[in-house]
C-alpha cells in the first residue's frame, strides 16, 4: 500500500485537486493508496509502527516539508521505505540527487544529517544553514505577498541587497578561529543548492561527512549585484578575494549584532551565535 502524507499548510498541500491527482496517478500503477495530513499525526513513531513493513510512505512536498519530517523522524527506527513526491517550489534537496523521477527514495538521506544548534535548540538540516544576507532574503520570501518561486526569490534578493548591511563575525572552523569585519553571508552547506537552484557550494556532496562553509565578505554592494547571478551556475567561486570556501566537521559563528538564520529555508531571528556539526 502507498501511504501519502502531505502538508496542508504548503501551497500544493492546500490544493485538494492536486493531492487527488497524485492519488489517482499512484492508483493507476496498481497500488492501493491512502492519504493523511502530516499535521494530523501527533505521534509519528506510533504511526509508522501501525503501518505494514512493505508499505511505501510517500511525502508530498518540497524542502520545507522534508526538513520538518526529517527532524521528527531522525531518532526513530522505522521499517518502511520512505519516498518523496516532488511537489515543492524549491526542491533543492531533489536537485542535488540529480534525478528526474517523480517518486524518489529518500530514506538513506535523512538518517545522517548535520545539526544546527542555537538558543538551546537543535535542528537537523538537509541542504544548508546560513546567516546574514541569505537568512534575511529567506525572511523576505517567507513574509512576501508573492508566491514562493525562483522569480520572487530573485526579486527579494535584490531587495535584500538594498536593505542588508554586512556585519562583523568571529568564525571558528574545526577549532581555528578568525574574524571577518564585513560578512554578507556565511552559509554552511551539506549539498550544493539553496534558494531554489542557487549553486552556492558547487562541490559539496551530502554523501560525504564534511560541510562546505561559504563566506561572502568585503564585497562592494555594486559588485555583489553583479556577482549574485553567477551563483546559479557556481561561478561565484572565481571571485576569490570575496568568496571563501572551507571544508569542515564543526563550525561556530558569533556575530557582533543579531541577524537572520535560515535552515533549509526556515528563518530564525534574532540569532547572534550558532554552531553546526556533521554526523559521525
Amino acid at each position: 500500500m502507498d501511504i501519502l502524507l502531505y502538508n496542508p499548510l504548503s501551497r500544493n498541500g492546500k490544493d485538494e485537486k492536486f493531492i487527488q491527482r497524485i492519488v489517482d496517478h499512484l492508483k493507476k500503477q496498481g497500488n492501493a493508496v491512502v492519504s493523511y495530513s502530516i499535521l494530523a499525526i501527533d505521534d509519528v513513531e506510533s504511526f509508522a509502527h501501525s503501518c505494514a513493513e512493505d508499505d511505501r510512505i510517500i511525502i508530498v512536498g518540497g524542502d520545507g516539508t522534508i526538513n520538518h519530517l526529517a527532524n521528527r523522524l531522525y531518532h526513530f527506527d522505522f521499517k518502511q521505505d520512505l519516498f518523496m513526491y516532488q511537489a515543492g517550489t524549491g526542491n533543492d534537496f531533489i536537485r542535488s540527487l540529480k534525478t528526474k523521477a517523480k517518486v524518489v527514495p529518500i530514506k538513506a538521506y535523512i538518517k545522517k544529517l548535520p545539526v544546527a544548534k542555537f538558543h538551546e535548540t537543535e535542528r537537523y538540516f538537509l541542504n544548508g544553514a546560513g546567516a546574514g544576507l541569505d537568512g534575511y532574503v529567506g525572511h523576505l520570501v517567507n513574509t512576501s505577498k508573492f508566491k514562493k518561486n525562483k522569480i520572487n526569490y530573485f526579486r527579494h534578493a535584490f531587495e535584500g541587497f538594498a536593505k542588508f548591511k554586512p556585519i562583523s563575525a568571529e568564525i571558528t572552523i574545526d577549532g581555528r578561529t578568525f574574524r571577518e569585519e564585513k560578512v554578507w553571508l556565511a552559509s554552511v552547506m551539506n549539498a550544493p543548492y539553496f534558494g531554489g537552484g542557487m549553486k552556492v557550494a558547487p562541490h559539496a556532496k551530502r554523501e560525504l561527512s564534511e560541510l562546505h562553509v561559504v563566506i561572502l565578505k568585503d564585497i562592494p554592494k555594486w559588485l555583489l549585484i553583479l556577482i549574485f547571478p553567477t551563483i546559479y551556475l557556481g561561478w561565484h567561486l572565481m571571485f576569490k578575494s570575496f568568496v571563501k570556501v572551507y571544508k569542515a566537521k564543526q563550525v561556530k559563528l558569533h556575530f557582533d549584532k543579531p541577524t537572520y538564520l535560515q535552515i533549509d529555508g526556515d528563518v530564525e531571528y534574532p540569532i547572534d551565535d550558532f554552531e553546526i556539526s556533521t554526523f559521525e
